[in-house]
């Protein structure tokens, strides 16, 4: 297998964890939050510069990101997480406020702890984790800095 391939319980596990998203994000509609649920293409843990997670995104939703973005402010994350063998599965939330009312951006994701141990030790070092969404065209990027490193690994 690939280091860039998807771990086998990805495959197996994948519409279950985009359900737990929208399940998420349906619990902040219920509070009350404006939400944006990500439905990425691709996840990849990157070490270089810039390190994190790497999640492409449909471009009809980096659009949505980006106007919610330009007039939120993001100020705490979660990261709900479940591991299937050597797969963590992600749920990662980054809660804000704009223009006067709460928002919440859902990004489902995943990592192979098992071949992540770079990206883990960087992170951990820096005592940050990035999750960088972007579209297709690789020509913006939206950034959400998390201040918990431990939540991911």
């Amino acid at each position: 297998m690939d280091a860039h391939d998807p771990p086998p319980a990805v495959e197996e596990r994948w519409q279950a964890l985009l359900d737990d998203a929208e399940t998420t994000a349906a619990e902040y509609a219920a509070d009350g939050y404006e939400t944006l649920v990500v439905h990425p293409g691709d996840i990849t843990p990157v070490t270089g510069e810039p390190y994190g997670l790497d999640v492409l995104a449909p471009g009809d939703e980096f659009e949505a990101l980006e106007e919610l973005i330009e007039r939120a402010t993001f100020d705490t994350s979660h990261v709900y997480h479940a591991d299937e063998g050597e797969t963590r599965f992600l749920v990662v939330v980054v809660e804000g406020t704009a223009d006067g009312g709460d928002v919440a951006v859902v990004v489902p994701a995943f990592l192979a702890i098992d071949r992540t141990p770079e990206l883990a030790r960087r992170a951990t070092d820096e005592g940050v984790m990035y999750t960088h969404v972007r579209p297709l065209s690789d020509d913006s990027r939206v950034t959400f800095t998390h201040d918990d490193p431990e939540l991911f690994f």
